[in-house]
């Protein structure tokens, strides 16, 4: 088994490296383990193989698609801040490369006669709901981005969904919470100051809370 985590160099994506190399944990039974970031750190596992690199790169997309990997983990994106700042990038890196992406993989399905479906898990989040909120958000509650970050998470949701329905792929999206406390500096993350107030005092450092204390979050 062949396994790809793309956006491996982040919090999230370091975790999920420690925990499918730990030992003991037999979930995956792989190979080899393919990490694609910006940054990646090193790892003595033989198992696993750096690749320094955007997934904005068209080449680099074809590259891996041809490796038909059997689990892929989508975890890269620009975070909330960013995008609503650079509106064009956040559209191009968070939307149009995973469509590139899925694209290439549909080519691999159809050069394979149909038998290549890869496992593809992509990380979203919760900025696809918007206000009013209810006091419980369940299954039926509806989707309304008030951010293009949330935008655009929304719209690889149905990606996700409409190349599975074709079946090119077998996906999976996971709403993810603010995922805190994030270790070193401050991010672009619209929400990032949840790790800030719990990070900084740790750290003898003044935080400021940017939003009314009666605002309710998952986190």
């Amino acid at each position: 088994m062949k396994i790809l985590i793309i956006g491996a160099g982040g919090m999230v994506g370091q975790k999920l490296v420690q925990k499918i190399i730990e030992p003991g944990f037999n979930s995956f039974n792989f190979e080899e383990l393919f990490l694609l970031d910006l940054y990646l750190p090193n790892y003595k596992d033989l198992r696993i193989k750096r690749i320094i690199g955007s997934i904005n790169n068209k080449k680099k997309i074809k590259d891996l698609s041809s490796k038909r990997f059997d689990i892929i983990f989508y975890l890269a994106s620009i975070v909330s801040g960013e995008s609503e700042e650079n509106f064009e990038k956040g559209w191009n890196v968070n939307l149009f490369s995973m469509w590139h992406f899925l694209s290439a993989i549909k080519i691999e399905h159809q050069n394979s006669s149909k038998s290549y479906i890869p496992k593809v898990i992509f990380t979203s989040s919760i900025a696809v709901f918007g206000a009013p909120f209810p006091n419980k958000i369940d299954d039926e509650f509806l989707c309304s981005p008030q951010t293009s970050y949330g935008a655009q998470k929304a719209s690889i949701e149905f990606l996700i969904s409409d190349f599975s329905r074709k079946g090119f792929i077998n996906g999976i999206s996971l709403r993810l919470p603010t995922i805190c406390v994030r270790p070193g500096q401050p991010n672009k993350a619209a929400s990032g100051f949840f790790s800030n107030i719990i990070r900084e005092p740790l750290n003898g450092k003044k935080a400021y809370l940017p939003v009314d204390p009666s605002v309710r979050h998952w986190h």
